[in-house]
């Protein structure tokens, strides 16, 4: 599966663990990025562009948000077998 297929062609929700954590880390995320940059509590001089550059500044927070709760729903794929399974039968790797 490639990237591409991975942010573009995959379903936005679906019950599983990785698929709630990432939306928990999208939600949240997105609430600490906005409350930070409208609070400014280390009292940055945004200039006389101020409503301006805090909505760069979320827009850019809210992008990499995006991303990394995005990639954290990605599953990779299992090339090798390993030696315990999901089903408790040993395998043992073999070269085809």
């Amino acid at each position: 599966m490639t990237l591409d297929d991975h942010f573009f062609n995959r379903p936005l929700c679906k019950a599983s663990l990785d698929y709630c954590i990432g939306w928990i880390f999208f939600i949240l995320g997105y609430c600490f990025i906005i409350s930070i940059v409208l609070a400014n509590p280390v009292k940055i001089d945004y200039g006389p562009n101020k409503k301006i550059v805090e909505g760069i500044l979320i827009l850019g927070g809210c992008f990499l948000v995006t991303i990394f709760a995005r990639c954290m729903c990605y599953k990779k794929r299992q090339d090798e077998e390993y030696l315990l399974s999901d089903n408790n039968e040993i395998r043992f790797y073999t070269e085809e």
